[in-house]
Order: structure tokens, then C-alpha cells, then sequence
């Protein structure tokens, strides 16, 4: 060793080393810091999920016409096309999605806003709250919608519908007609979807005379007789099947959508102090199994929504349906066998009279699921419910791949004409059940019906199928107004979908009246209002004043590219190459 070097301590070592260390390390963070504020540019992506165009071809259309425009515009997109029930279950039981184009089955009633973008929702599944979306204004306008009377309820929601425009957490397209094809001899403005739309065309004698067969409806797609659950997300897409075996207490009957006692006898409502309703339930109403249905199984329905683990799961794990309506009513209490009392507190009666509509479950058929099958998943929810025991005015008596047999149940107190049966139900049945004909796709279904082996479609039928109605001698084309819609929904988690600007572009991009002109061939209404593009169609609501969003900028479904890079430049962005970039 050198005398004459000079001596290195360890510490002096160390030091010296964090100082090299500490110099490394500046340079680095400067580095880091400077990618940190200023990272690489990259190119917008999108992936759009819907189903394929044989389940459904004007939501494919209209996610080709995104697509192609997102392109124009700079943006990598990647369409996914998967069958409607996987779509559900990406969508609404997943959450894995970046953007959908889906037909939305529509609102019966104001307050269905409520589960679809109240916070109260956003860790639960199905149509509750989808969008993950939570804001403190729309929730205090739902809130405040739920409670006012009729004339500030109308000021509340228009306040609502704007500010959902605003933040565009979905976008609706427009609303199509409900259009199908029926036999001749069968009077009926257009396809049945709701369970009082059948009961309707049941009571009708056909025109050549009575029938001793079964009504046949022909329904087209994949798997539908596999999930007969009525409150999962994912359950059979035949409207209004479930509803038929399912009876509620109420049902909205007629265009002003009065409410009709069902399975019960009388609903005796008292707002000298907070709102309640005291129901009594019809003598003699028995389950399909022959059980006696009583007032425990209508206590039991409201908990079993609100919690289908019945207390097994912590936090609990709520049905996917049924869910809005059911907090509704802040309690149901079991007053006697045939007796229960609803406590609404300071709801209105409008939005409290729609939690009379859901469906009651049979507590000994329902209650033994609450069992958790898998994690935190109790066999209610993971049950296809094969053999449904319900209390309707029909049971299920058959199911194949190629049909859906119900026949009218022997033991319903509405079998006897004498039992103070509803007006819709007088003639009730004019047929000796209800067939659904199930085909792989809408033009078989179409040609059977030119052949005589069906008598009336149900489902949306693309215009190209509905020609071969024109030359038919023995079937007629027949349509009206739904209150179903188009729309596409946002995941707003995705990095780029959370800016609410970003999603006013896109919301843009569609051409809602050429969608309506040439996808529906006119039969339809486009979304062009406040009100209409949050789902409710103007003709129902009124709203004046149109939005932006239906402003397109482009002609017949193609974007003008200069007008749509300006738009998301104003929105923040800007481009490369032609590419749109974050």
C-alpha cells in the first residue's frame, strides 16, 4: 500500500459513492421528470363491442358507421362482435368494454334513470349503473325526482336531461318502431313484447273463428330457452316470457300506463304522513307447484333483490334486475297471510307505484339459493332456473332447442271468469296456450310465416326480411311506436372515455337521422332532444330544445374529417400523421 496515498475510510468511501450516486440519480430524475410531463405521444385506441349483425342488424350498422367515421378521425379502433347474451355478460356483469352499441329495452317510468346512473349503483351489476358513472349532481336531481310532486318533478328532470348531455355518460341513437309480421285472421297493431300485450291478442277471437291450438310466435337468435332466471342480467331475450310466467302485485295496463291490481286484491294508499300502501293479497293464489303464495313470499321478493345471499355475503350481492325499484320502498312488512304493508317515506306516488311491478318469488323455491355456489355468487344468481315456478296466468310445460310451450295454469284465480278479472283479461284465452317457435335467424322465421307455420314474429326484424311480407297473400307487415332505443354506452374508466368532452365528440359521429332513414327505413325516431337522447322519446316528454350531440357533423353517415379533427382539438387533442393522438 502507497504511505503517500491518501487514506479512503468507509464512510468517506460511501460518501463518496452516494455523492456519484446522488449526481447518477439527478441526471435520472430529470429524465423521469421530464417523460414524466412530457410522455410520448400515442395514438388514440377504441375497441366497440355488439352483436353480430345476424342477432341484431341495425346496432351492427350503426357500430359500422362509428367505426368507420372514429377512423376517419384518427383513432385505432377494433370491433369485437359477440352474441347478445356474452355481450350482457361482458357489459353488464363484467364491466369489460371500452364502448357498446346495444338496443336498450327501454324505460317504463322516469325513476329507471335512477339505476342506470345513480352512484348508489356503481359496484352492482346488470342495468345498474353499467357505467360505473358517478356524479353528485345527477345523483341529488335523482334524488330530488323521487320525491317532488308532479309540476317540480317536470322541472327537475328537464334540469337532469340537460345536465346528462352535458357529462354524456351514454348517448342514445333513436328509437325504433316495433315492427314484425302477423297472419291475416289475427287483429293486432304490432308484435307483442309486454305480458298485457299477449293477454290482449289471447282475448281476441281470430278472425276465421276460435282456435283449439296455441298461439305461435316465431322468435329468432341463439340460446334462448338457456337462462329462464328472471333476475339475472343475462336471462332469455324473448320479451316478455318471463313476464308472462312471473305475476307482480300491479301491472301498468293501457297507454297512460295505469296501474291495475294483479296478485292483489285491493292497494290501499295513505299519505297522511310519509306515503304507504297497504296491499291484500287475492284469495286462493297458489304457485305453479300448487303452493299457497302468501304475504311472506312478497316480504321475502324485496329481500331476496336486495341481498340474494339472504346475509352470507358481506355487504351483500343484489339481484341484477329489479334493483332500482326495489329501494324504492324503504321497508315490506308481512301484516298477516294475506297482508303487507310497503313504506315509501317521502317518495312520490308515481315512482312508489312502480315497485309494486316487480315480480314475486316463491320464498321455498328461491330461499334454499341463496347458497353461495362460487365467490360470492349464491346459486339465485348462477341458476338458469330450468323448471321456473311462477304464479302467472301461464307454466311452462315443455322446453327444446326449438320451442317454448306455455299453457294456461288450471289454478290462477283469473281461470274464473267470475273472479273479478281484469278488463284486459275478459276473454281470456281464446287459444289453448302459447307456442314460441325459436330460428337461427329473422328471415327463417319471416318464411315461416309466409307459410302458415307460425301465426304472428316477435324481435327486430331487418327491413330486407320484412320484403317477403309485400308479396304474401295470407300475412301483413304491422308497426308502431316503442319506447325502445339504440345508444352507446361508455366505459369511463378508459383512460380517453373519462373526459366528458371526448365523449361529446363521439357522441357525434353517428348520423341519427340517416340511421333512422336508411337502417330503419324510416320506421323510427331519431334522438335529437335533450330528453330523447337520455331516452325518453320526444313525443312522450315534449322537450323543445335540441342538443348539440345530434348535430352530425358530416352527410349521409360520413364525417366531413376537417370539422371532426377540429372537434377533438377543441376537446384537448391533437394530431400526427393523420393520427389522432392523447
Amino acid at each position: 500500500m502507497d504511505e503517500d496515498a491518501p487514506s479512503v475510510t468507509r464512510r468517506g468511501a460511501l460518501a463518496g459513492l452516494g455523492g456519484v450516486t446522488a449526481t447518477a440519480l439527478a441526471g435520472c430524475s430529470e429524465r423521469i421528470w421530464s417523460r414524466a410531463e412530457n410522455p410520448a405521444p400515442e395514438q388514440v385506441e377504441l375497441t366497440i363491442k355488439t352483436v353480430p349483425a345476424d342477432d341484431d342488424v341495425v346496432a351492427a350498422k350503426v357500430m359500422s358507421q362509428l367505426r368507420d367515421n372514429l377512423r376517419e378521425a384518427g383513432i385505432n379502433v377494433t370491433h369485437e362482435p359477440i352474441p347478445e347474451m356474452n355481450l350482457y355478460r361482458d357489459v353488464l356483469l363484467e364491466r369489460d368494454f371500452d364502448l357498446f352499441v346495444v338496443r336498450h329495452p327501454g324505460f317504463d317510468e322516469m325513476d329507471a334513470l335512477r339505476g342506470l346512473l345513480h352512484s348508489d349503483f356503481v359496484n352492482e351489476r346488470g342495468w345498474q349503473n353499467p357505467l360505473q358513472f358517478s356524479d353528485v349532481t345527477v345523483d341529488e336531481r335523482l334524488e330530488e325526482q323521487r320525491t317532488a310532486d308532479e309540476d317540480d318533478r317536470t322541472a327537475v328532470l328537464a334540469d337532469l336531461f340537460e345536465y346528462v348531455d352535458e357529462t354524456t355518460p351514454y348517448t342514445v341513437i333513436g328509437f325504433p318502431d316495433r315492427t314484425g309480421g302477423v297472419r291475416e285472421e289475427i287483429s293486432v297493431s304490432a308484435p307483442p313484447t309486454r305480458p298485457v300485450e299477449y293477454y290482449r291478442l289471447l282475448s281476441r277471437e281470430p278472425d276465421d273463428g276460435p282456435r283449439e291450438d296455441p298461439l305461435v310466435v316465431g322468435v329468432f337468435g341463439e340460446g334462448l330457452g338457456d337462462r329462464l332466471n328472471p333476475i339475472v342480467a343475462d336471462r332469455t331475450r324473448i320479451d316478455g316470457l318471463l313476464g308472462l310466467l312471473y305475476d307482480p302485485l300491479a301491472r301498468p295496463v293501457g297507454d297512460d300506463g295505469e296501474l291495475v291490481p294483479w296478485l292483489a286484491e285491493e292497494i290501499d294508499w295513505d299519505d297522511s304522513d310519509d306515503l304507504e300502501a297497504t296491499i291484500t293479497l287475492r284469495e286462493g293464489l297458489r304457485w305453479h307447484d300448487g303452493e299457497r303464495l302468501e304475504a311472506d313470499d312478497v316480504e321475502f321478493t324485496k329481500e331476496c333483490i336486495e341481498d340474494t345471499s339472504m346475509g352470507s355475503v358481506e355487504g351483500g350481492v343484489p339481484a341484477h334486475r329489479y334493483r332500482s325499484r326495489q329501494t324504492v320502498a324503504q321497508s315490506v312488512e308481512r301484516d298477516d297471510a294475506h297482508t303487507v304493508t310497503f313504506s315509501f317515506g317521502d317518495a312520490n306516488r308515481a315512482v312508489a307505484e312502480r315497485s309494486l311491478t316487480i315480480p314475486i318469488l316463491p320464498k321455498h323455491v328461491w330461499e334454499p339459493r341463496s347458497e353461495v355456489v362460487a365467490e360470492h355468487r349464491p346459486e339465485a344468481i348462477a341458476t338458469d332456473n330450468e323448471e321456473p315456478v311462477g304464479s302467472g296466468v301461464f307454466e311452462l310445460t315443455e322446453i327444446t332447442s326449438d320451442e317454448i310451450v306455455l299453457e294456461p295454469f288450471d289454478d290462477h284465480v283469473f281461470r274464473d271468469s267470475s273472479n273479478d278479472r281484469p278488463d284486459v283479461l275478459s276473454e281470456f284465452s281464446q287459444y289453448s296456450g302459447l307456442r314460441f317457435q325459436m330460428y337461427p335467424n329473422p328471415g327463417s322465421m319471416v318464411e315461416s310465416l309466409v307459410d302458415g307455420e307460425i301465426d304472428i314474429t316477435t324481435g327486430m326484424i331487418p327491413s330486407t326480411d320484412l320484403e317477403a311480407l309485400s308479396d304474401a297473400s295470407d300475412s301483413r307487415l304491422r308497426s308502431e311506436p316503442s319506447t325502445s332505443f339504440y345508444m352507446i354506452g361508455y366505459n369511463i374508466h378508459h383512460q380517453d372515455l373519462g373526459n366528458p368532452r371526448f365523449r361529446r365528440v363521439i357522441s357525434r359521429l353517428v348520423d341519427r337521422e340517416y340511421v333512422v332513414s336508411e337502417f330503419l327505413d324510416g320506421r323510427g325516431e331519431p334522438a335529437t332532444r335533450y330528453s330523447s337522447l337520455a331516452g325518453f322519446r320526444d313525443d312522450e316528454w315534449g322537450f323543445d330544445q335540441p342538443s348539440e350531440l345530434s348535430a352530425f357533423p358530416g352527410t349521409d353517415g360520413e364525417i366531413e374529417p376537417g370539422r371532426v379533427r377540429q372537434l377533438f382539438e377543441e376537446a384537448g387533442y391533437r394530431y400526427e400523421d393523420d393520427e389522432l393522438l392523447r
